[in-house]
């Protein structure tokens, strides 16, 4: 299994994938707060905001469903934390179902903020991997000053994420040449076995990979991957967009 499922589109040569990734995480954060700190009754911010971010995957030549569908995967998330707020909100009801049933519409403005800035949020953070190949992303946070213990967890995390996938494939085919059909509840319990057993070949993987780092002169700091180089492109990206942004957030309503 190869990880470019993660960042798939990073290698391609695009005015967006030839910014600085310190001027693209600067942008995305940017992005978040504006959009996190923007009122849920303002619809038509929020119809900016996606055309905005629809317009930087067009220029990447990243395709806009490959962002859409793996955002989609929060959904459920914010979904769930947010269900609740239309039947315990105050304030004025709308009536559904005939009458049956009253939610708050400062509820339901909330529950379409938290699903909405939610979405967002993950199609940027998307839109940032899609853009940037993983090593100069992290060398970027690293320059940031991000915490050195982060930035290694993420290296590596990004490194042997896919072979902890491929070693749960095998758990399962193994399981399933065995026997094992997940359909009835009885054969439920395999699960935890299976994940015990998946826990304890990662941790024994583990240290097999740190003490071959060790043998190989590891110190706890990870090589420093190539130079950075902030241009004047950078900047006045930086200066044309985020002002762009508030303005959306202050004028728009």
């Amino acid at each position: 299994m190869e990880h470019g499922f993660l960042d798939r589109y990073s290698g391609m040569d695009s005015p967006v994938h030839r910014l600085d990734p310190r001027a693209k995480i600067a942008l995305v954060a940017a992005f978040a707060v504006i959009v996190v700190s923007t009122p849920p009754p303002r619809p038509m911010a929020f119809v900016v905001y996606a055309g905005l971010l629809a317009w930087g995957c067009a220029l990447a030549r990243v395709p806009v469903g490959y962002v859409l569908v793996r955002a989609l995967g929060v959904l459920p998330f914010s979904v769930l934390v947010a269900v609740w707020m239309p039947f315990m909100a105050d304030g004025p009801t709308v009536a559904v179902f005939g009458g049956r049933l009253h939610l708050s519409v400062p509820g339901l403005w909330v529950f379409a903020g938290v699903v909405m800035k939610s979405f967002l949020g993950a199609a940027s953070s998307i839109w940032l991997v899609s853009t940037t190949p993983f090593a100069s992303l992290l060398a970027a946070l690293r320059k940031m000053g991000a915490p050195a213990i982060v930035v290694d967890l993420l290296a590596l995390t990004y490194r042997y994420l896919f072979v902890l996938v491929g070693e749960a494939m095998r758990l399962r085919r193994a399981a399933a040449a065995r026997g094992y059909r997940p359909h009835w509840l009885g054969q439920a319990w395999l699960i935890g076995r299976l994940i015990g057993r998946l826990f304890m070949r990662s941790y024994e993987r583990a240290e097999r990979v740190y003490a071959a780092m060790v043998l190989r002169g590891f110190t706890g700091r990870m090589p420093a991957a190539a130079p950075l180089r902030f241009r004047a492109a950078d900047a006045a990206t930086l200066v044309v967009l985020i002002p762009a942004l508030v303005a959306v957030r202050i004028y728009l309503r």
